[in-house]
């Protein structure tokens, strides 16, 4: 029996990595398929090693955490990649994928690629807002470019000793970073299309990548659409960790940082302490949880 990390699963079989690096292909026990286990990459399991025939996944253990979407287990943190242009920046979609991490558990590192299509002083102006804001949040934040090479090794450093998912829109250049970090990978990447100006997705299924013996990185195909229906509402000003530190100076218990008089979330942006588009950003995520809590 050893114990290793399920790492990727394809037509059937299952590669578990061990403790020296040795990957081993497998078939899961039958009893697993029956209690109805479904295993998962990044699962740590328990592989029974016959003299003959295949390895088998015998057990899955423990899960510290799993994501749905994409499906991992045992995730450290969330290192989402977008840009401001090629594809263009989608704030939206940003947060759903910082809030979707959050919910999970996950520290979030966000990694601003493409620094070499940032021309424009609005772009600079931009960039610095972005870094500012998020990293007074608590979320580590990384500039890059996978051409030039700046900001890599502060993104290694960012990874060392993890699990990470890389997550975010296709086209953000998560395939292209992680070849930059680690050429012998030579995972595919893609071009945009030039009718949508997006990406096409080139990541077909998730897999933990090895980048040395203690850092593992999930590169999972790009996001389109990122469901938080599951998030109630009154959770979510938790997930804004300046709002967050708001809460309970407000006047009234529960406040949801909308209409109610006496906030104090309003009142600190009105100050300029909160970053309006941020708070923008909560309205238009909490009317969607709204609505969606009234349909069913």
């Amino acid at each position: 029996m050893l114990e290793g990390v399920l790492v990727k699963a394809k037509g059937g079989f299952y590669f578990v990595r061990d403790a020296q690096g040795r990957i081993m292909r497998c078939r899961a026990r039958g009893r697993l398929k029956g209690e109805g286990v479904q295993l998962l990459v990044g699962d740590r399991v328990i592989v029974d090693t016959p003299e003959r025939g295949d390895s088998v996944i015998a057990k899955v253990l423990p899960r510290k955490n799993s994501l749905t979407r994409p499906p991992v287990a045992n995730v450290d943190q969330a290192v989402i990649v977008t840009t401001l242009a090629e594809p263009p920046l989608d704030l939206h979609l940003l947060h759903r994928i910082i809030i979707s991490a959050e919910m999970a558990g996950l520290l979030c590192v966000l990694c601003f690629n493409k620094l070499d299509l940032i021309k424009n002083d609005a772009e600079i102006a931009l960039l610095k807002e972005l870094e500012t804001v998020f990293s007074a949040c608590g979320y580590g934040v990384v500039s890059a470019s996978s051409l030039t090479g700046e900001g890599l090794d502060l993104l290694r450093e960012q990874l060392k000793g993890k699990i990470s998912v890389l997550a975010g829109p296709s086209g953000a250049g998560k395939s292209t970073l992680l070849n930059r970090l680690k050429p012998e990978l030579n995972l595919l990447s893609g071009e945009l299309s030039e009718k949508t100006g997006r990406g096409r997705h080139t990541t077909r299924h998730v897999e933990l990548l090895s980048l040395d013996e203690d850092t593992l990185v999930a590169d999972t195909p790009g996001f389109q659409r990122l469901e938080i229906s599951f998030i109630p509402p009154r959770r979510l000003a938790s997930l804004f960790p300046e709002l967050h530190a708001r809460e309970g100076n407000c006047r009234y218990p529960g406040c949801l940082h909308h209409h109610e008089p006496d906030c104090a979330v309003k009142e600190a942006v009105e100050k300029g302490q909160i970053a309006p588009w941020r708070y923008k950003i909560y309205l238009a995520l909490l009317e969607t949880l709204n609505r969606q809590e009234n349909v069913y």
